[in-house]
């Protein structure tokens, strides 16, 4: 470990590297082969490909494979060799080769690239899925490697993600930015991020994928990128169960049934969940008012403590549909209800110059929520003769259905003459009716030797209906009366229509993708109640350009340099007009005028891996630019003393950066990946904001260290520090945490799984900010319950077998057979249908 500590830090400064040498060879034994998916049977380009001297190890001949995942070894020596390839995001293969002498030519066939430990002509390869690992174009996480994530929900993984931030209200960013959340591959069906991942159980997710530069093949939207959230599914013959329960401290329960069944061309798939919980919190404000209001307070203090319960159920059946090799359609329904409870109870306290209270007030706000949301979705996936082309088309349909009810109540009082009379009363009812309409169909085809060509189309359709009404009690007629100025009924549609096209290609060690997409899109909202409306036209072209050098003698380096641009349209509820006074001293209104915020990014990435150790490095840089950043700006109105926030489009933002990530193995059962981001930040205003101009140098880190121990024990801890993050008007303060996971695997296969883990492990994240402006100064903190003991158990069974429902079947196969088959005999038994180990594989 101290032998390589120099190494890590030399590498960091200057990305030095060390060459290998080519050996030659004077005989003429063509080797040849391809390396593909084992479940989408898609070629795999860039892997890494060597052939090894089975006596030694020692590495004979290497080279990466082509865009169509062939690859093809000129002049190989008679002899006995292992064949190897590698590719981050996959497990090791190997395969043993005897090259005879005078031999001309040795095909391989395809090679099926998947998870888990496999024998192969008798060389014993046991692997396991990695952690982490960075590709082209995203940094791919294992979920099945967060034990502090058991039992909880995508929000929770995310949190053990470098360079994702989840707020305390379980809102997503990515180095700081908006992020649009994708459920295998596709815009999430669910709406905001936020509600996509409060409906995914941590138990159903295989793995995280972030995309910081999504090339042309991607929608625009999201100023920081994507986050790809795979789940999991089995597609080999036979069928699996995946059971999940657990329970926390402070009434936190959950539960999911995950299953799939193939039958020959059928495979049948689906999953239900259930949750609740609840969780209290507390807050509190201090503001100092430089101009005092027409009551005379000078400073204003708000002490709050919140109760709320949260609970939901859901489930998703879909079917897969293998009419022949080249055509299969998908057609899946989801269904979630939830609904929850929340009871917020706040202090305020009015003070003159001297800090003696003037007056006070008791404002308690009591709300029930309750939504439904179904999904259908269909995909058709055609394959031609002709290799790695294809044909692919999705139509998806969401319909999402709410009510919010919420009573307010407040009294004040001032020293020495008790309570005023008629204290403020409002109820509220607000129903919400979305629609999503997801289109796209795209098209691949190889061009040449090395090249490829992406294209596609796309269109989508957002319908959003609101209806909140906002009455107020009169104590003269002792009746609800409607407030114009609270109320608002709105309608907002956006439509986007998108084409792309991308080409790719290798120049030597040079592989390069360029492409651009075009997106028109039409933002339409009306607000009845305001009689103000809505609309705009954009039509934006966003190039990406990606380029990877791999270095030459050297199979194990890699440079990485990619461009996209980006854009961030807002989303309704910061359009909608109207005033939310939940919190009767600090309203947040939206904004009609807002504009898209285009972002140019650049980034450029180092990676090595280290055979011997098995460490990886990944660093880089990073540069983007956000020309008219959305951002919210708080006003002090001087009369009332009441603060007013809304989103506006209001600097330039520029962000420099650097990115450190090392996957550090001391002993084969202990291992640390750590991250440190850099990043300096500045904030340039523009027009009505010109006096909003910041900078500031940031980091983060995070560490992530795993134990497996003898008896299938594995202990986790992860750790995290941000530094505090400049705003327009203030800081967000520093915020750190702790979280440990223990879990134990039991039975045949690791069937049963039983984890213990406790979030926030010394009770430390805690989110506060300060704000000045020219009218106020403002501290605020918040806190909400997050340390919980959470178990959780999880059971496993099925049984994967080819010959499973087979009518005439021979007592003496093996019901493993398919496990134990040559990748080249699975391929030919079972074209674009391979199961994934690690996922569901029993």
């Amino acid at each position: 470990m101290n032998r390589r500590l120099p190494i890590v830090c030399v590498l960091l400064c200057c990305y030095s590297f060390v060459m290998a040498q080519d050996n030659n060879s004077s005989t003429k034994t063509k080797v040849s082969g391809k390396a593909q998916d084992a479940v989408s049977n898609k070629p795999i380009e860039f892997a890494s490909v060597v052939l090894l001297h089975r006596k030694d190890s020692s590495v004979a001949y290497g080279q990466y494979t082509e865009t169509n995942g062939s690859f093809n070894f000129a002049a190989v020596a008679p002899g006995d060799y292992v064949l190897r390839i590698t590719f981050l995001g996959y497990n090791k293969l190997e395969k043993g080769l005897h090259v005879n002498k005078g031999q001309p030519a040795l095909a391989v066939g395809a090679l099926k690239l998947q998870t888990g430990g496999k024998q192969l002509d008798a060389v014993e390869i046991k692997a396991e899925k990695p952690a982490f690992s960075m590709q082209i174009d995203r940094q791919v996480f294992d979920a099945g490697s967060i034990v502090t994530a058991e039992g909880g929900t995508g929000a929770d993984i995310l949190k053990n993600i470098p360079s994702v931030d989840v707020d305390i209200d379980d809102n997503v960013s990515l180095r700081g930015k908006s992020v649009t959340i994708y459920v295998d591959g596709k815009p999430s069906p669910f709406g905001d991020a936020k509600t996509a991942l409060a409906m995914i159980p941590a138990a159903t997710v295989d793995r995280i994928e972030v995309i910081n530069n999504p090339s042309a093949k991607y929608e625009a939207q999201g100023g920081g990128g994507i986050i790809n959230i795979i789940l999991k599914k089995d597609k080999a013959i036979g069928y699996n169960v995946m059971v999940n329960g657990g329970l926390a401290t402070r009434k936190q329960y959950n539960g999911s049934v995950n299953a799939s069944l193939r039958m020959k061309k059928f495979n049948f798939f689906g999953n239900y969940y259930g949750h609740y919980g609840e969780q209290s919190g507390s807050g509190y404000s201090n503001r100092q008012n430089k101009i005092p209001d027409s009551t005379n307070t000078f400073f204003f203090t708000q002490a709050n403590r919140s109760k709320n319960s949260d609970g939901g159920h859901g489930g998703r059946l879909g079917l897969d549909f293998y009419m022949d090799d080249h055509n299969t359609f998908t057609l899946s329904e989801g269904i979630n209800y939830n609904n929850g409870y929340s009871q917020d109870d706040y202090l305020l306290n009015y003070l003159d110059a001297a800090q003696q209270s003037i007056r006070t007030g008791n404002r308690n706000n009591n709300s029930h929520y309750y939504n439904t949301n179904n999904n259908t979705a269909f995909n058709f996936r055609h394959t031609t003769n002709k290799e790695n082309e294809e044909l692919t088309a999705y139509v998806s349909y969401s319909n999402n259905k709410g009510e919010n009810n919420s009573d307010y109540h407040t009294l004040y009082a001032k020293p020495g003459s008790g309570p005023e009379a008629d204290p403020d009363q409002q109820t509220n009812l607000g129903l919400t009716h979305n629609q999503f309409w997801n289109l796209q169909s795209d098209y691949t085809t190889p061009v040449g030797d090395k090249g490829k060509l992406e294209a596609g189309v796309k269109t989508t359709f957002r319908n959003n209906n609101n209806d909140y009404d906002a009455r107020l009690f009169n104590w003269d007629t002792q009746q609800f009366e409607k407030s114009n100025d609270l109320s608002n009924a709105f309608k907002y549609n956006e439509n986007i229509y998108a084409g792309y096209a991308n080409f790719s290609g290798a120049l030597g060690n040079l592989g390069y993708q360029v492409g651009a997409r075009v997106e028109q899109s039409q933002l339409k909202g009306y607000s009845f109640t305001r009689d103000t409306s809505v609309n705009n036209h954009y039509l934006n072209l966003f190039p990406s350009v990606f380029l990877k050098y791999n270095l030459p003698r050297n199979q194990d380096q890699s440079l990485v340099f990619n461009y996209s641009t980006r854009v961030d349209r807002p989303v309704f509820d910061q359009l909608l007009p109207y005033v939310n006074n939940s919190d009767p001293q600090n309203l947040r209104v939206g904004n009609p005028n807002l504009k898209p915020s285009i972002t140019h990014k650049f980034e450029m990435n180092y990676s090595r891996y280290f055979p011997i150790s098995r460490d990886f490095l990944n660093t880089g840089v990073y540069y983007s630019q956000a020309n008219g950043d959305i951002d919210r700006i708080s006003t002090l109105d001087s009369l009332t003393g009441v603060t007013t926030t809304m989103p506006a489009n209001l600097a330039t933002d520029q962000d420099w950066g650097a990115n450190f990530t090392y996957q550090l193995h001391f002993y084969r059962w202990w291992d640390l990946t750590s991250n440190f981001n850099l990043e300096y930040s500045r904030l340039t205003g523009k027009g009505n904001f010109s006096n909003i101009s910041n900078e500031y140098l940031s980091y983060g880190v995070q560490m992530n260290t795993n134990f497996r121990l003898p008896g299938n024990l594995s202990i986790q801890v992860q750790g995290h520090y941000r530094s505090p993050r400049v705003t327009p008007q203030g800081t967000f303060k520093a915020y750190n945490g702790a979280d440990l996971g223990i879990r134990k695997e039991l039975l045949k296969n690791k069937a049963l799984a039983i984890s213990v883990n406790i979030s926030d492990l010394l009770n430390t994240q805690q989110y506060s900010s300060h704000y000045e402006t020219d009218a106020f100064i403002q501290d605020y903190e918040r806190k909400r319950t997050t340390r919980f003991l959470r178990i959780n158990l999880r059971y496993r069974f099925g049984k994967m077998d080819p010959n499973l429902f087979n009518k005439k079947k021979k007592a003496t196969e093996d019901p493993l057979e398919e496990d134990q088959m040559q990748p080249q005999q699975q391929g030919k038994q079972q074209p674009q249908q391979q199961g994934k180990e690690g996922e569901h594989r029993l």
